[in-house]
């Protein structure tokens, strides 16, 4: 029988050439998860704000004997909100990870995030301090972020955790809209994805 040499990215069980799976790019991780926090907000004036998503700490670990790089893909869904003169929101959302044995960071979106969408509205005050009637409606699209983790060594996890969530930037006023305050918000779900793609192997087996 020849002897030949492969690349790790191909077999040779029974004398037949294939290509590995880890060969390909696969998703290894695919989740939606969504909002606990939607509907009707009071004031939220010290970060990080309500939590709206926690997708907790995912876990990978990479079954090949080749690195491998991860695509995260983030998918927000469709985001709706409003809010009354003269206050504001912010919706704010971040991911963390890590490889290896340690834990990613908690999401904090205090300081450092992915996203950021919002709105504002002032239109004054009456002479009695009473803001005027004034209601902001807004309707934002669905988005996608993407980042390339990695590379992972060969049994290495890595560990993804996303969080959003939503505050009200001081100062906030409780008799917004004339004595009557209207604030909701709903950002609905986030879907993380993980799709792991195979590196060039710099070795041959016989």
């Amino acid at each position: 029988m020849a002897q030949v040499c492969v690349s790790q990215n191909l077999g040779i069980g029974g004398g037949i050439l294939s290509i590995e799976p880890h060969s390909v790019p696969h998703h290894v991780f695919d989740q939606t998860f969504n909002s606990v926090g939607d509907g009707s907000f009071s004031a939220q004036t010290t970060l990080p704000g309500k939590l709206m998503i926690d997708s907790g700490i995912q876990t990978w670990t990479n079954p090949s004997p080749m690195p491998a790089r991860v695509l995260l893909r983030v998918q927000r869904a469709y985001r709706n909100w409003q809010t009354s003169n003269p206050n504001a929101v912010q919706i704010r959302d971040r991911y963390t990870y890590a490889i290896g044995g340690a834990d990613p960071r908690v999401p904090d979106v205090s300081s450092v995030y992915n996203g950021q969408s919002g709105s504002a509205m002032d239109v004054g005050a009456q002479f009695n301090g009473t803001p005027y009637i004034g209601v902001y409606w807004e309707w934002e699209d669905g988005t996608l972020i993407e980042d390339w983790l990695g590379p992972i060594p060969p049994g290495a996890d890595l560990k993804v955790w996303y969080r959003c969530n939503l505050w009200t930037p001081p100062p906030w006023s409780n008799n917004a809209n004339n004595n009557n305050p209207q604030h909701s918000a709903s950002v609905r779900s986030t879907r993380i994805q993980m799709i792991a793609f195979p590196t060039q192997d710099s070795t041959v087996v016989g």
